[in-house]
């Protein structure tokens, strides 16, 4: 059983267990102002363990970084003012809203519904998602990315021994912004450990096209990465089950050369003919 809480054009996946996943780094979420989260916080303080206002390093911008009673961190930032983002590409955040949970689950979640639901979220969406990597395979990371999923990436070297694969998962403007990005941050030193894998996961709609859905899933499975979750009803291990489903999923994040894993984050790849596609014209 899974709650699907939408923000903006993004949304979470929310699986119901006896023991709660844990993202290995942090969500960073983007809203158009900080001041109805800072009401809601003061009004739910016993729906998350820890809430502090900052500014980031460098920029001053301010943030929320809230932290909840599993252990997840999010950071939240109000968007940037107009003179400081390109206007050349329109922010999916922008043309794709949603309520919280979709009118025809209310009645599936009752009070959750009531409580939390609105005609649009005050979250427009989420902006990162970064994950904790092994030191010295930021590199290797963008290289299946690109290899695989066809993503525009960067690598950045941080100055403190360690890299950061940045992998563009949105639109990206001319200046080679990304609206929506996935990071992986090496770890900086050997007393740092990454928790042991425990289910979670990124859903991503791939390309423009089902042309560029089914290359996706063609690469995947060159590189021999294609997996079937048995969580769920949608077993695909051929093209022919992708174009039916309009999905696919691969868990293992290896390296391109050897073949080597490097870290596991299943991945569920849609197609935008998939039909929760946010982006559909009715």
């Amino acid at each position: 059983r899974t709650l699907w809480a939408n923000c903006g054009a993004s949304q979470f996946h929310l699986p119901f267990g006896d023991t709660a996943q844990r993202i290995p780094g942090q969500i960073g979420l983007r809203f158009e102002s900080l001041e109805g989260l800072q009401q809601r916080l003061q009004t739910w303080k016993e729906h998350y363990a820890t809430a502090e206002s900052g500014k980031d390093p460098g920029s001053g911008r301010e943030h929320i970084r809230i932290t909840d009673h599993y252990g997840n961190v999010f950071v939240c930032r109000a968007k940037m003012s107009p003179d400081t983002t390109s206007t050349s590409t329109t922010s999916t955040h922008h043309l794709l809203r949603q309520p919280f949970i979709r009118p025809d689950e209310t009645e599936e979640w009752g009070e959750v519904a009531t409580k939390y639901g609105r005609v649009e979220t005050d979250c427009q969406g989420i902006d990162y998602v970064e994950f904790y990597c092994p030191k010295g395979t930021a590199s290797k990371i963008a290289l299946f990315y690109e290899s695989v999923l066809d993503a525009t990436t960067t690598v950045v070297d941080t100055g403190s021994g360690s890299s950061i694969a940045i992998v563009a998962v949105g639109n990206v403007d001319q200046q080679g912004r990304a609206d929506q990005s996935i990071l992986f941050r090496e770890i900086t030193n050997e007393e740092e450990s990454i928790p042991e894998y425990d289910g979670h996961h990124v859903a991503l709609y791939v390309g423009e096209s089902a042309a560029d859905f089914e290359q996706a899933f063609k690469n995947a499975q060159v590189a021999n990465i294609v997996w079937c979750n048995p969580r769920f009803q949608d077993q695909v291990d051929s093209l022919e089950e992708a174009r039916k489903e309009k999905q696919f999923r691969f868990k293992d994040i290896v390296d391109m050369e050897t073949g080597e894993l490097i870290m596991e984050l299943e991945h569920e790849l849609r197609s935008i003919q998939h039909p929760a596609w946010p982006g559909k014209t009715e």
